[in-house]
């Protein structure tokens, strides 16, 4: 398979999604910095109310940022000005936190559409850009906002390090993104999708799924930070694992297989860690999958659907978990039958190709 792409070199084709990735570890850890250092000084109600904030603007925003960057057609603009904004929001976290919480929100949405949408078409056949790119994001959210919790004072590393990667993204070649190549077959997905937006739906409802078991199992996980570090780094795994093998076993076989085996672990293994581990990186090795798929199905609006799968979707599958319902669903029961209708939905997504 040719995975050549115009301004890239082919044995360069895996430092840009792997740029943006490091980006994503180091974005999503200065956001769970800010927060956590923000957790430590304000009230309750402060702080829950920032944390929405944040959480409404960083996901629930992304499908209208995404919306812009395909409309201007610069995804990396949006990938420099949300590490950017995110820069700016940790050095005026002291003396604004509200401000610095928004600050942090658009600029988490807007590097997410741009970095999810480079970091598809970059590997347009493949879903091993979208797996480098998802993979570390989780690890960063997780180990900045144990260092937050712990106190430790990582404002200066953290903006000097997310000024270095800006630098980085800037200089490097992009894939040519397929906002005028909607007829290309080496950008559009080979078969066409029956129904289109309605595959669309169910595949952001799989994904919203997946985002319900994931958040009540960080809810389960509350302020166990060597756990919760741990499950991060079990998902990054899998997400690239995914990237690796998910287009070479066929998207439908790697999400029937690797769901089927993670809610087997959860029925089996409940949540002793040695069996939530491998269930979790299961679980989250549909995400490249989905991520791709969602592009694939929006090819003429990129950052826009990473938009939908990165941001909104996720967003609606945490409500139920921020509206209290966290313990019920992280049963291991109720959390294995959900990742089995995740499968079911995924298994119909991809069977509705014509041809």
């Amino acid at each position: 398979m040719n995975f050549s792409i115009p301004g890239i070199p082919k044995n360069k084709r895996y430092i840009l999604p792997t740029v943006l990735g490091l980006a994503h570890g180091s974005a999503d850890a200065a956001a769970g910095f800010l927060l956590a250092t923000l957790l430590q000084r304000l009230s309750l109600e402060q702080s829950s109310f920032l944390i929405l904030l944040y959480n409404g603007l960083a996901f629930g925003y992304q499908p209208i940022v995404g919306m812009i960057t395909d409309k201007l057609k610069r995804p990396r603009i949006a990938v420099l000005m949300g590490l950017l904004l995110l820069s700016l929001a940790l050095v005026s976290a002291n003396w604004q936190p509200q401000f610095a919480i928004i600050l942090a929100g658009i600029g988490s949405a807007a590097f997410h559409v741009g970095g999810g949408a480079i970091a598809v078409w970059v590997t347009p056949k493949s879903t091993l850009g979208a797996g480098l790119f998802a993979a570390p994001g989780v690890v960063g959210l997780a180990v900045g906002g144990g260092l937050g919790l712990a106190g430790y004072e990582g404002t200066g590393l953290l903006v000097s390090l997310l000024c270095m990667i800006m630098i980085a993204i800037a200089r490097i070649p992009l894939p040519k993104l397929p906002y005028r190549q909607t007829s290309d077959p080496d950008l559009v997905q080979e078969s066409a999708v029956v129904d289109q937006d309605l595959v669309l739906l169910i595949l952001l409802s799989a994904i919203a799924l997946t985002s319900l078991v994931w958040t009540s199992f960080d809810f389960l996980l509350q302020g166990n930070i060597p756990a919760l570090i741990a499950i991060a780094i079990a998902a990054a795994v899998g997400k690239i694992l995914a990237g690796i093998w998910a287009t070479a076993w066929g998207w439908r076989l790697w999400t029937m297989g690797t769901l089927a085996l993670s809610s087997l672990l959860l029925v089996i293994g409940g949540h002793h860690l040695f069996t939530l581990l491998p269930a979790v990186a299961l679980l989250q090795s549909s995400i490249p999958v989905t991520l791709a798929a969602t592009a694939h199905l929006m090819p003429e609006q990129p950052a826009t659907a990473a938009g939908f799968a990165l941001g909104l979707a996720i967003a609606i599958g945490g409500i139920p978990v921020m509206g209290g319902l966290g313990k019920i669903i992280s049963l291991s029961l109720i959390s294995a039958a959900l990742v089995i209708v995740v499968m079911l939905l995924l298994v119909w997504v991809f069977s509705r190709k014509a041809g």
